[in-house]
């Protein structure tokens, strides 16, 4: 009786135990159930935007230095002293106009005296001609007089140019620099008085990469910026487009005339110039929606209510937007705000959509434009 009895407790212990196990399981699976809902993370709140279509224009651009279509130094080709400044530094003056007049006593004696000779070689020459035609003088004297003519004729050309250049002249129509010299100053041979630019017209020299050699032809509109003008701009055109491309830059020069009717632009001032290659459609987005790590740039897409890391190729810069010219299309809901706190395929909640415009409009609203 005994052993029996020992033997029926046993199993009761048994069966209590496994009774024990079984609740103690479904406990824990229950709360690790519990503990993993409670663990799952909630939807990320987002706002997105659509891409545009935009006219995009494939642009190129380099800097230069402005200078004048036409500048030169004014030099006077004889020395002597200065008895008229009939100008001032920085003034305007039109081609043929007085800019410095030196003593001219002396060169006017000298032109008389030799008109005078020229007069009688004249006469002498014409006696000859006169005899020779009727037999009466030998043809050497005909010749010495012939010669004695040409040579005062010369000497009367020598000396009515020096008297002109006695007289400083503007070459063409322009503007003065700075003159530094009065009345009485003696000028050497070869000494400048000053600059004269043709400040009409304006040229820039601008060094583009040799990738570009093809696409730049004479002609082609140019827009012109400068710091001096930071809200202005300013239209030109390609004059040239040099030969060959540079050995060691891998580069290659273009010369544009910009028309300066108002001359505001002066030479040595800094510039930059921008020609338009090609005009197409394109697609654009907020640059907000853009994320970049190193060389790689995505963006984040809502499809299904979950986030979608989305590679896209960026191309110009437009404003507040940039070109996406690859990787999105026209109707893509694309994360503008928000984006910070996902992963690809985190599940979102679209708070607003952004419009074109770039005001918020409610996410019904923007179903409702998409349909």
């Amino acid at each position: 009786m005994g052993k029996v009895f020992r033997v029926v407790i046993g199993l009761c212990v048994v069966a209590i135990c496994a009774a024990a196990g079984i609740w103690g399981t479904q406990q824990i699976l229950s709360q690790g159930g519990s503990g993993e809902a409670a663990s799952a993370p909630p939807a990320v709140r987002v706002e997105v935007t659509r891409p545009e279509t935009r006219q995009i224009e494939d642009r190129v651009s380099g800097v230069g230095t402005l200078i004048p279509v036409r500048s030169v130094e004014l030099v006077p080709t004889s020395a002597g002293r200065v008895t008229g400044v009939p100008v001032s530094s920085g003034e305007e003056v039109t081609e043929g106009e007085v800019i410095v007049q030196l003593d001219e006593r002396a060169a006017r004696a000298a032109l008389a005296e030799a008109e005078a000779t020229y007069a009688e070689a004249e006469d002498a020459f014409r006696r000859v001609e006169e005899l020779t035609d009727n037999n009466a003088a030998a043809e050497a004297r005909l010749e010495e007089a012939r010669a004695a003519y040409r040579r005062a004729e010369a000497a009367l050309m020598m000396t009515r140019a020096d008297l002109e250049d006695r007289t400083l002249l503007a070459p063409f129509d322009g503007v003065l620099g700075l003159i530094d010299i009065e009345t009485g100053t003696f000028l050497s041979e070869g000494m400048a008085v000053t600059r004269l630019a043709d400040i009409s017209t304006m040229e820039l020299t601008v060094s583009l990469p040799e990738r570009y050699f093809d696409r730049i032809r004479v002609g082609q509109a140019v827009n012109v910026t400068t710091p001096a003008y930071p809200d202005a701009e300013f239209d030109g055109e390609v004059t040239v487009r040099a030969p060959e491309v540079n050995l060691e830059t891998r580069s290659f020069n273009i010369r544009a005339e910009i028309d300066n009717a108002d001359g505001r632009l002066v030479g040595g001032m800094f510039a930059d110039a921008e020609i338009v290659l090609d005009t197409y459609e394109g697609l654009a987005i907020a640059d907000d929606a853009i994320i970049s790590e190193g060389l790689a740039s995505y963006v984040y897409t809502v499809a299904d209510d979950a986030a979608v890391r989305t590679e896209i190729e960026p191309g110009q810069s437009l404003g507040a937007m940039t070109e996406v010219r690859d990787g999105l299309a026209l109707g893509d809901r694309v994360v503008v705000a928000g984006w910070d706190n996902l992963s690809d395929g985190a599940s979102v909640d679209v708070a607003e959509e952004v419009d074109e415009s770039g005001d918020a409009a409610s996410q019904g609203d923007a179903g409702a434009n998409t349909q």
